[in-house]
């Protein structure tokens, strides 16, 4: 306990500095902005950025990202608030709740209430990061290449049995997984140097770029999705009643914090749990914390007409997410989430390997990306937030998407031609971008076929590993108590999730599907 202080008290000293508290104010001002808008989310501003902070300084990018992150955490709840237009995914769990409050003249308070949530949930789930992630990393140095396999395995059938609610979603979700693994493995073998899937074409020896594939599969298509409801958001947009505020004070504050104290704790802890297992993602956190929510209220509460608890479940609950998605990332090297993953590509560009050492070869920068992270909350929500939800109506009432996202699209080719400077790659976003649209329109899953695309070379690696050690024999796998457990709980998790009852017609709570994206 004490050397973990002490390694925090080196890295504020090492992080706390005007440039970082700088970056952390531009990030998350970008990512309010970003998750504000429908469509363009806070991870699509953080690939966006990825490929300019190659010249940066390691925590400046990272302070930067991050900060992106949590304000694009917090924001979308702003548009779901007062347009009941979720600018995020998860926002669409608050809108239940901060929509009817908002049309009640109480924008300010559903406002201010998603706002400390999120600095409530975000802060509780870095401190389970920082008190978690010494111990995990230790025991993860003892994990070996069969060991490692599995562990991704299990996180990829998680990722199909917690993310479908029908049998068809589910093979959906198989069908994903299969397409990111057969995306990773386009190029050289490691081992072999031997061409596999390039069909000729010399410049895909290389395999696929991962920003370019973030970029397209994230940004591009979901921008030809919002493409299609520009009408939509436009005429939602220009129709909003013009409502009379009404006052929210100190002691009305004071009030409803209390009011929602359990709920707040009870999501924090449940979104930091979610959070750190691969996959599963803000999305279904903040409905899982939701439906908690309600469900212990009773019926004699006042959810979906604008009950206090139904905006803070959510957000304390899909802020607490940001942070723990990076538990698995830190510790093991597997992303926990898309944006966990943006963050590996940030450490690789950083020249520094995500996984059990990174503690132990940067302990000085990981210590430091802590306090980064404790400050980020404060910092942004009192310095960006508060200050943007005053003019947020005006600003949005009338932004013209016709004009918004082609510029979207100019950043999104920037991005990828800064890159590497490569023609062929800016030819090769536009298939893989269409690709994403198609898998879109089709009900396909996107963030499992990224992490997917992330974990394949990971998985492919340690396999082959495990493979040699044991002269080629895949008995490794069972000799090994912790390899032949996880291989058992991926292969039981998948049966039972096929032969598991569709509930999506009888929940109340279940995700739409044009949110699991």
């Amino acid at each position: 306990m004490f050397e973990i202080f002490g390694h925090l008290w080196q890295g504020a000293v090492y992080s706390v500095t005007l440039p970082n508290i700088v970056a952390i104010i531009i990030g998350y001002a970008i990512g309010v902005v970003a998750g504000a808008i429908p469509g363009v989310m806070a991870v699509t501003a953080m690939v966006l950025i990825l490929p300019f902070t190659f010249t940066l300084d390691p925590l400046f990018a990272i302070a930067l990202l991050m900060g992106c992150y949590k304000g694009g955490a917090y924001a979308g709840s702003i548009t779901a608030t007062l347009f009941n237009i979720p600018g995020t995914p998860e926002a669409a769990a608050t809108a239940l709740d901060s929509y009817p409050m908002a049309q009640s003249g109480q924008q300010k308070r559903a406002l201010e209430i998603a706002l400390w949530a999120s600095v409530i949930g975000g802060t509780i789930s870095n401190l389970l990061l920082i008190f978690t992630a010494p111990p995990l990393s230790a025991v993860a140095l003892r994990l070996g290449p069969a060991e490692i396999a599995a562990l991704i395995l299990f996180s990829l059938t998680a990722v199909i049995t917690l993310l479908g609610d029908s049998r068809i979603e589910i093979w959906k979700g198989f069908i994903s997984i299969v397409l990111g693994l057969m995306l990773a493995i386009v190029g050289l073998d490691n081992m072999s140097a031997s061409r596999r899937y390039v069909f000729g074409l010399e410049d895909l020896d290389n395999g696929i770029p991962f920003v370019l594939t973030i970029i397209a599969l994230l940004a591009l298509s979901e921008i030809l999705v919002q493409a299609g409801r520009i009408s939509q958001l436009s005429s939602q947009n220009s129709t909003a009643k013009e409502i009379k505020l009404l006052p929210y004070s100190f002691s009305q504050r004071l009030a409803d914090l209390k009011f929602c104290l359990k709920d707040l704790i009870r999501s924090s802890f449940v979104g930091s749990l979610l959070g750190a297992l691969p996959g599963i993602g803000a999305t279904t956190t903040a409905f899982v914390c939701y439906g908690e929510a309600r469900r212990s209220a009773g019926k004699t509460s006042e959810f979906g007409k604008g009950d206090a608890r139904g905006i803070a479940a959510p957000e304390a609950g899909n802020n607490a997410v940001a942070a723990s998605s990076l538990i698995p990332l830190v510790t093991l090297g597997i992303p926990g989430s898309v944006a966990a993953a943006v963050m590996y590509g940030a450490f690789m560009i950083q020249g520094m390997i995500p996984g059990p050492m990174l503690m132990q070869e940067h302990p000085e920068m990981i210590y430091g990306l802590f306090v980064l992270l404790l400050m980020i909350d404060f910092i942004g929500a009192f310095v960006v937030a508060l200050p943007f939800i005053q003019v947020v109506r005006s600003i949005f009432k009338n932004l013209d998407y016709s004009l918004f996202f082609p510029a979207v699209v100019v950043c999104c080719v920037v991005g990828v031609y800064a890159e590497e400077f490569n023609v062929f790659n800016l030819k090769l976003f536009i298939v893989l971008g269409g690709a994403g649209y198609l898998m879109r329109k089709a009900g396909f899953s996107i963030p499992p076929f990224i992490l997917a695309f992330i974990l394949g070379p990971i998985l492919e690696r340690n396999t082959r590993t495990a493979l040699l050690l044991s002269d080629g024999t895949p008995a490794i796998f069972w000799q090994s108590p912790v390899a032949l457990v996880l291989i058992i709980l991926s292969v039981a998790s998948l049966v039972w999730a096929l032969w598991r009852k569709a509930k999506s017609q009888g929940s109340e709570l279940v995700v739409p599907q044009e949110l699991k994206h």
